[in-house]
């Protein structure tokens, strides 16, 4: 009953796996390998023992045991990591040049069960890659293409044709990556949908750079419902996240951001999918503090301090969120600073494949670095130059995607006109950004650039246009649910702004509201033994 005990214990594994229970998979796996009768025979406990390694604080050693494995497979990819992203890119589109979609649709089905492991292990590799190796990635994915052309399409294919549209799509060609991606869709139909999970994970964050954002995000629940029917615990997770972050970049009201945030690191606390939960909390903590809970961790774990010093995507998320949190609450040092870590982190080792991070991320270096440009004295070119880099990649991206892009483009115009003192087209910069923000349907955007253009008023000693600004933005962080911000916005504008929100019994209510919730907010701190930061500057 040799064959019969195998499979059994191949589907307990995967089960324990599948609940995170990795007592019971070590307790399995190893009574596979041990009496196992040949290497091929252990393929599957050994998968799912690198799928945990991958979910947990021990990624590093996923991707050897990963790359070991393949190359007793006869597929030796030590190396890779020495090679050009772009040249590899561009020999994937040179091969794929050669085949129309139809015939690659209608490619022959993989039937040599080794190679069809060897596709399973080479498609958990392309994960982690992307999070520490990003450089391999792209060959992993080429890989993936050229058995799939050459043995038959296998259930891992569509994860090579959706991956590598990504990486166009990242090189600059976000239409050829758009259109690899529906490749890749329309494969899962044609091969197998057990891998649906993935490719909507990550083929919706092209799709984000082409289709309206709010349109998009449904995608991430369909992939998740997907990544669970197949047991795809890991892609369940990161579509959850990827939901989560495009909630938050699309503008959702804050306290279902926040309510969404919750059920997300529950869901990797039970599976102990730490990676990604560290990263949702990264962004969870933004959103408490504009909503108005200054909520931090009180002890950071052995595996977290370990996870954020050698995972540079863990890295990169957590020095972004502190720059951006800083810029909303208008702290220009922690801001400058931590703007020179994140650019460090991205500096080390950028992401190969596009995520719809990146876009929100570029917006606020450009708004930062335009900041730095006005206040710096030294190194006032460089910071404008990084500006103008973050302005012509919003301006690019806003031509496949003027619904997503376009107000976060005009702002950085209005900012750059800002700083080579264009008052004029500053103006009509700001006015086009508010309009466009509000178009569609990005209120927090809409607020931010009513906040911004108030900054631009107050310095050209315009209070009453700049107080006009600053009460459109508190209105309408307030309907984002921007609690937090509101009242920190207030007390930045008190002394000008009094007279003006004294006019306006409604405002003010509104306003004396906000300081009230945020005077509480304060008290528990300082009952709680916390100390405040600095005073923020406009």
């Amino acid at each position: 009953h040799y064959a019969l005990s195998l499979e059994l214990f191949d589907l307990a594994a995967r089960c324990a796996h599948t609940n995170g229970d990795v007592i019971s998979l070590n307790l399995l796996s190893q009574q596979v390998l041990t009496k196992s009768q040949s290497f091929e025979d252990k393929l599957n406990v050994m998968y799912y023992a690198m799928c945990v390694l991958a979910s947990s604080s021990k990624l590093p050693e996923s991707i050897e045991r990963g790359l070991k494995i393949l190359s007793r497979l006869g597929i030796d990819l030590h190396g890779c990591e020495s090679g050009s992203v772009e040249a590899c890119v561009q020999e994937t589109k040179d091969l794929l040049s050669g085949y129309s979609d139809d015939e690659i649709l209608n490619t022959e089905r993989m039937t040599d069960p080794t190679k069809i492991m060897a596709m399973k292990f080479l498609g958990k590799l392309e994960i982690g890659m992307t999070q520490i190796m990003p450089k391999s990635a792209p060959y992993v994915t080429q890989r993936i293409i050229q058995l799939s052309l050459s043995d038959g399409m296998s259930p891992v294919s569509p994860i090579g044709f959706v991956h590598f549209g990504s990486y166009i799509a990242k090189l600059g060609d976000i239409s050829g990556g758009y259109k690899y991606v529906k490749l890749a869709r329309s494969l899962l139909d044609k091969v197998s949908r057990e891998n649906a999970g993935e490719v909507s994970c990550f083929g919706t964050q092209v799709i984000a750079y082409v289709e309206p954002l709010q349109a998009v995000l449904e995608y991430h629940d369909e992939g998740y419902a997907a990544a669970i029917s197949s047991g795809d615990i890991i892609h369940a997770a990161i579509n959850r996240l990827f939901g989560y972050l495009s909630c938050f970049y699309a503008g959702v009201n804050l306290q279902t951001v926040r309510d969404k945030g919750d059920e997300v690191i529950s869901f990797m606390h039970e599976r102990k999918i730490v990676i990604f939960m560290i990263q949702t909390q990264h962004t969870r903590y933004s959103v408490f503090k504009l909503i108005g809970i200054d909520e931090e961790p009180k002890y950071v774990s052995a595996d977290e301090e370990n996870i954020l010093a050698t995972n540079n995507s863990v890295k990169t998320t957590h020095y972004f969120q502190k720059l951006y949190i800083s810029f909303i609450f208008r702290f220009y040092d922690d801001t400058k600073d931590y703007a020179e870590k994140y650019l460090a982190c991205i500096g080390r080792s950028t992401w190969a494949e596009l995520y719809l991070s990146l876009s929100f991320q570029v917006f606020y270096i450009g708004l930062t670095s335009f900041w730095a440009a006005r206040k710096s004295r030294n190194d006032g070119e460089q910071w404008y130059e990084r500006g103008n880099k973050s302005k012509l990649a919003l301006k690019k991206w806003a031509e496949t995607s003027r619904w997503t892009f376009e107000n976060k483009w005009y702002l950085l115009e209005a900012e750059e006109s800002f700083c080579n003192s264009n008052f004029d087209d500053a103006k009509m910069y700001y006015e086009k950004a508010i309009s466009s923000a509000k178009d569609h349907k990005f209120v927090h955007e809409e607020a931010l650039a009513c906040e911004l253009a108030a900054y631009f008023y107050l310095e050209m000693e315009e209070v009453n246009k700049a107080a006009e600004y600053c009460l459109l933005a508190h209105e309408r962080y307030h309907t984002w649910g921007a609690i937090g911000k509101c009242a920190s916005l207030f007390k930045f504008f008190d002394g000008t702004l009094n007279e003006r929100v004294a006019s306006s019994p409604a405002i003010a209510n509104e306003v004396q509201s906000d300081l009230a919730s945020h005077q509480n907010t304060e008290d528990r701190k300082r009952r709680a033994g916390d100390k405040s930061s600095g005073n923020p500057e406009h």
